[in-house]
């Protein structure tokens, strides 16, 4: 399920098309969807004929996202509510699923920097306090080194934001992992070792231009973590193909 709000809930139809009769609801974080034939056009959009749980019917593919990987409906209802803010741009409702201690932390590659690197190669970490006044900083951070050049990424929290949160509609994903990898590359991904009890969504396009025979790539993944008996936010990892 993509590109519903917490509040909104995907119709099911007996049958392609919004004329049709009303059979059911799914919520914005549903899981475990199952496709079963093709789609047909109906109004300007593809209806697909797929079953939820007990509910059989058609409902609107522009909401439907390959799911790889299985997650309880807890993690899928906290993972939709922190995208719905990240696609929005709401720190403070997104400061809200911070990590009260840990706070979250913010990588541009999948190798996350933790500091055990050496001097100066931790990737940033805020509080959730401290996530709400971000938006208009003006203050340059450094972020990590750009894979391949190994430049400083030296930016605002506004630049970085835009080139390594959300570069792409990430709450419209060709394909959500829900405890698995789907993007591939050649960066080695230290997620499991760094978080060794937490749980990752990857939300992945695929590609944008078929001339690069899917080496366009791109993901967001969002690492969260039990506490007191909570799921909460401890990392916000940007993944892309890397030479």
């Amino acid at each position: 399920m993509v590109g519903l709000a917490l509040d909104d809930a995907l119709d099911v139809r007996n049958g392609p098309g919004s004329d049709q009769a009303l059979v059911g609801t799914i919520p914005p974080y549903g899981t475990g969807l199952r496709v079963t034939d093709q789609g047909r056009e109906a109004g300007g959009a593809t209806w697909a004929p797929l079953t939820y749980q007990e509910l059989e019917g058609w409902a609107d593919s522009t909401f439907l996202a390959q799911q790889v990987g299985e997650a309880s409906e807890p993690i899928a209802m906290r993972a939709t509510a922190i995208m719905q803010a990240i696609a929005t741009r709401d720190l403070m409702a997104l400061s809200r699923f911070v990590h009260p201690q840990e706070g979250v932390r913010f990588s541009p590659y999948p190798y996350v920097m933790t500091g055990s690197e050496g001097e100066g190669q931790a990737n940033l970490v805020f509080s959730a306090d401290e996530l709400p006044d971000l938006a208009d900083d003006p203050t340059v951070y450094h972020w990590g080194t750009f894979d391949g050049s190994g430049a400083p990424i030296e930016m605002t929290f506004d630049a970085y934001w835009q080139r390594f949160v959300y570069d792409a509609d990430f709450a419209r994903p060709q394909v959500i992992g829900y405890g698995e990898a789907v993007g591939q590359g050649n960066t080695i991904n230290n997620i499991p070792q760094v978080y060794p009890q937490g749980f990752t969504i990857e939300y992945h396009f695929r590609n944008f231009d078929p001339a690069y025979e899917g080496l366009d790539w791109q993901s967001l993944r969002l690492v969260i973590e039990q506490y007191e008996g909570e799921w909460v936010l401890v990392g916000i990892v940007h993944a892309e193909w890397t030479i």
